[in-house]
């Protein structure tokens, strides 16, 4: 069985040529005989009745009659026609009293034709289960198309036994003996109660008292948040019990809140009371009423009654196996590994497993010897807590578990019994594909839609047994059968009440390439998966677009584009792959990269969110327009991954003009957008936006995700370095800072002090991590003229010989020679001079500081290396890279270069004077509004002194438009284009 239900039959079971007669095939011939394969049997769904306590509201209910109301609702749930079912299993171990063909009165009792025969299994504990594998081989083997099998036992009602005949003394008392304990509960063998079994059991394997009564009151923890959960809903029939004073509807498990979980631990020993006894009430099973049932048939009947079913599953292997009877607790741990084996699957395959709860060292021994410890057991807890219904536990678990599982998962059953044996089935969760996108259509479940079609080449092998069977059935080239088909499975609705929704043409259109991508996909060909891939998304995007149902695949949308964008950025590091797919393009696609192609994609999908008119842009989104920036996201992410971030304008552009508030968004999708358009304007210089974008996005990511926390910090550091400011030794010593420091620290020191060989040094010191992330180059020229700024500054504090308070009309000024002085010391610097160490003079009174250093440096700075104090370098001077000189390579300063440099820096801002040609120097302005400091006046803060020259723009901007010349206002200095900040 596959995930997709095609009509008609599509077995290819052998069979016997027409010309043959009955009777003419020779026993003993040399052809090979004909032979009818194993087919497939399937369970169509499964009932069971709430468990009722001992002597509870079950007592005066007889068993066949539990049997009868499970029957009854698990055929109704089936929707499989009476007719087609030819045989009941019933599982029933303590038959004293109930009478003849218990599981027969069953099946009549609930309105099965008497036509219909019922065999009665009794394989005490494990009844249940066998009935449902007797049932399965029938179907397997061909004798049968429809079957009912389960279980059902009323413990309260057993009766007492009396020796008769012969048996009976002539006088004197007569013993009775307790059926339930002498069928139910004892090892004939041994003469003991199973109890005694399971305490030998918790001797061999070394399982403790408390391990014991902890996994007890798990299983009652559990029970209880399952039916407070509703787990059991679609499970439970109900069922009605006469009595005096009317009928009473019984639809809860009876027992699983009849426990203090605190006196667990203080119970006594039940059957091993000298000291050693670990085993009691309250870590064994009780005693119950109920019953349970489920509908099998053949793939032809599940393919015809299977749509919708909540449990449709196929019976994959089943198997029993025996031990000595003592040991009857460990038989699960024989049984389940050949099941496993049969079934072609490892435990770890295995999403759900349901073992019987007889007594909870059962469950901690298999745990043990099966290597299960910590796996998915007995998830809605077990028979300690639900109950044990002897007849009817076997099957009770098996419905229990298939409402459990996913479509696609395998789950096991597992049960021991008494004698010393087990039964062990494998099922695997199915679904009827059409039938159920049919189902998320009508319900509008676009959650559901998006789990359902899955794509990717990691998926469970049920989508591969979808291809073979599309193959099959309609291969190339039947497009048009397959369409109608569709057509037919999925009509659309007239009447859609609110909240519901339908199947549309698009939809259909979009599931036919669904289906054709499955058939024609072959994931070794990545050039085919990349071109049916973006063929499906577009399709998708055609659906999207409806106006009244297109919302539905909004989650479907979502999870193809990540699927695309994961490939393409697989793709975009495999050349030869990337050859392939790009040569081949044609037309408009052939100047576009896979990524551009891609990106182009996934924008239709953004595009159909943001002209959603569900909402508008100033109120909470709704309809499409809620996954906006989860669209926008996701194109960004694959642009930057593939480092085409200039192909996002169009989309930032879009947002701006027409996108809703980036507020109205979960946190998640604002700090991701912003990041994103930070790395934008950062790649375009834009750093003081990106900075804006950045903080933001930091600002708004929870402390907790330090990672994300630290990609926003790699890039706003840089930002904020590259507007004049500097990270804090706070900042840098946040977790998510770990290591920043060490990279950002000497970079800042160097461009403080105007040290242009400490700060060629700093880049090549974290060089390879600074140029993966596109920050050396961007450093390398853009932080030139902060330091050059540094530079100036110290050589003014090196050179003025005025006060640094001095309040009169003199203007400070600063030679353009000095800093050519300097400048081609420092150049020296570069090219590896080096200088000379010269005798100290102790008695020598040092001159005025700023002299001695001025002849210092002018003598290192000299022409000549024979009147320098520095000296080249072994071989000569370094051969300089143009971007490693102080202006070009091994250029030497010379004044006008030096006066152009600092000409930029007086445009910029940063240096506030002017130049004065004829003197050769940089007068400094308003340092009497700076209390007489030249420093202050001349060398304003730079950050502050770039913020300045945004707001003048923006100043210029409002004149501009105030005064016709300019169509828009220039916006605020905190407006950062892409970003929609505020309601316009």
């Amino acid at each position: 069985m596959t995930m997709i239900m095609m009509q008609g039959r599509l077995g290819n079971a052998l069979r016997v040529s027409p010309h043959l007669k009955a009777g003419s095939v020779r026993l003993f011939s040399s052809q090979a005989p004909l032979r009818q394969e194993i087919r497939d049997a399937y369970i169509l769904s499964a009932a069971r009745t709430p468990t009722a306590k001992f002597n509870g509201s079950f007592l005066s209910v007889p068993g066949p009659q539990l049997g009868a109301v499970a029957i009854k609702s698990a055929v109704e749930k089936s929707k499989v026609p009476i007719s087609k079912i030819t045989d009941v299993y019933m599982g029933n171990v303590l038959q004293g009293s109930v009478g003849q063909a218990p599981a027969r009165q069953a099946a009549i009792f609930a309105g099965l034709p008497p036509t219909i025969e019922a065999i009665t299994i009794n394989k005490v504990c494990a009844s249940g289960l066998k009935a449902v594998a007797f049932a399965a081989q029938n179907i397997q083997l061909g004798l049968a198309e429809a079957q009912v099998a389960g279980g059902f036992e009323n413990m309260s009602r057993v009766p007492y036994y009396v020796p008769r005949g012969s048996g009976m003394p002539a006088f004197g008392h007569i013993k009775m003996e307790d059926g339930l304990i002498k069928d139910g509960l004892t090892d004939v063998y041994d003469q003991f109660h199973m109890g005694n079994c399971a305490e030998n059991t918790v001797k061999n394997y070394k399982l403790t008292r408390e391990e014991q009564d902890a996994y007890a009151i798990q299983s009652y923890e559990r029970a209880q948040a399952a039916w407070k959960s509703g787990a059991f809903a679609d499970e439970i029939a109900p069922v009605t019990v006469k009595g005096r004073k009317g009928d009473t509807i019984i639809d809860t498990d009876e027992g699983y809140l009849d426990v203090k979980l605190d006196k667990v631990a203080t119970l006594k020993p039940a059957f091993v009371r000298d000291g050693t006894g670990t085993v009691t009430a309250a870590n064994s099973s009780t005693l119950n009423d109920g019953a349970s049932a489920l509908v099998l048939g053949s793939k032809a009947i599940a393919q015809e009654y299977g749509a919708g079913s909540r449990v449709l599953a196929r019976i994959v292997s089943s198997a029993d196996a025996a031990v000595d009877p003592i040991d009857f607790p460990i038989a699960p741990a024989k049984a389940v590994p050949i099941a496993l084996e049969r079934a072609g699957i490892t435990k770890d395959q295995v999403a759900i497993w349901e073992f019987n709860e007889a007594f909870a060292a059962v469950i901690k021994a298999n745990e043990k010897i099966l290597g299960l410890e910590g796996a998915r057991m007995n998830l809605y807890g077990g028979a300690i807590a639900l109950g044990h219904a002897l007849g009817s536990s076997g099957s009770r678990i098996l419905t229990t578990l298939l409402h459990q599982l996913k479509p696609g998962e395998y789950g096991v059953a597992a049960i021991c019994n008494g004698g010393g044996a087990a039964t062990a089935m494998v099922v695997q969760r199915i679904e009827s594909f059409l039938s159920k996108l049919r189902e998320f259509a009508i319900e509008a479940n676009g959650q559901g839609l998006k789990e359902w079609l899955q794509v990717e080449n990691d998926v469970p092998d049920i989508y591969y047994d979808l291809a073979r069977e599309l193959k099959g059935s309609f291969p190339a080239g039947r497009s048009n059968a397959l369409e109608k088909f569709i057509d037919q499975c999925l009509p659309e609705e007239d009447d859609v009440a609110e909240g519901k929704g339908s199947p549309w043409p698009g939809f259909n259109s979009f599931i036919k390439d669904y289906l054709e991508y499955w058939r024609d996909i072959d994931f070794d060909n990545m050039v085919q998966v990349h071109a049916r891939l973006s063929d499906l998304l577009l399709s998708c995007a055609n659906a999207l677009a409806n106006p009244t149902y297109g919302v539905l695949l909004l989650q479907t949308s979502m999870s193809l584009s990540e699927s695309l964008s994961k490939l393409v950025m697989s793709l975009n590091r495999q050349p030869e792959v990337l050859a392939r797919i790009q040569g081949g393009a044609s037309g408009d696609e052939e100047s576009k990269s896979i990524v551009e192609v891609a990106a182009d994609i996934i924008q239709k999908f953004f595009t159909s969110c943001l002209t959603d008119r569900s909402s508008t842009r100033w109120t909470p989104p709704k309809g499409k327009k809620v996954a906006v920036y989860l669209f926008a996201n996701l194109t960004l992410k694959l642009l930057f991954a593939c480092d085409r971030s200039r192909l996002a304008v169009q989309l930032f552009t879009n947002i701006s003009s027409s996108g809703p508030l980036l507020s109205l968004y979960p946190a998640s999708q604002r700090v991701t957008y912003l990041y994103y358009l930070g790395r934008f304007h950062f790649d375009h210089n834009h750093f003081y936006l990106a900075h804006l974008c950045f903080e933001e996005a930091y600002r708004q990511c929870h402390p907790q995700f330090l990672k994300h926390r630290r990609q926003i910090l790699t890039y706003w550091i840089p930002a904020n370095i590259l507007c004049a400011r500097f990270p804090s030794m706070n900042l840098l010593s946040r977790p998510e800072a770990y290591g920043f420091a060490d990279i950002f620290i000497p970079i800042c020191a160097a461009v403080r002090s105007g040290n242009f060989v400490d700060f060629h040094a700093a880049l090549n010191l974290n060089l390879d991590w600074l140029w993966d992330r596109g920050f050396y180059l961007i450093f390398l020229y853009r932080l030139k003229p902060l330091l050059f700024r540094s530079l100036t500054r110290k050589t003014f504090l090196l050179t003025w010989q005025g006060s640094l308070y001095d309040t009169s009309n003199k203007a400070a000024s600063l030679s353009l020679q000095d800093v050519v002085t300097t400048a081609t010391y420092v150049q020296k610097l570069l090219e590896g001079y080096v200088p000379v160490k010269q005798p100290a003079h102790p008695r020598a009174r040092p001159q005025h500081v700023n002299t001695v250093f001025m002849k210092a440096v002018t003598n290192s700075a000299a022409e000549s290396d024979a009147d320098s104090t520095l000296v080249p370098p072994p071989g000569g001077p370094r051969k300089l890279m143009p971007s490693e000189g102080l202006i070009f390579g091994n250029m030497k300063p010379n004044l006008d270069n030096i006066e152009s440099t600092v000409a930029g820096l007086v445009y910029a801002g940063i240096l506030n004077g002017f130049i004065a040609r004829q003197q050769k120097r940089f007068v400094i302005e308003g340092t009497k509004k700076k209390g007489g400091n030249p420093l202050l006046a001349g060398w304003p803060n730079a950050h502050e002194a770039l913020i300045e020259r945004f707001k003048e723009h923006i100043q210029d901007g409002k004149e501009a438009y105030e005064a016709g010349e300019a169509p828009d206002p220039p916006g605020e200095l905190d407006d950062v284009p892409g970003w929609v900040k505020r309601e316009i």
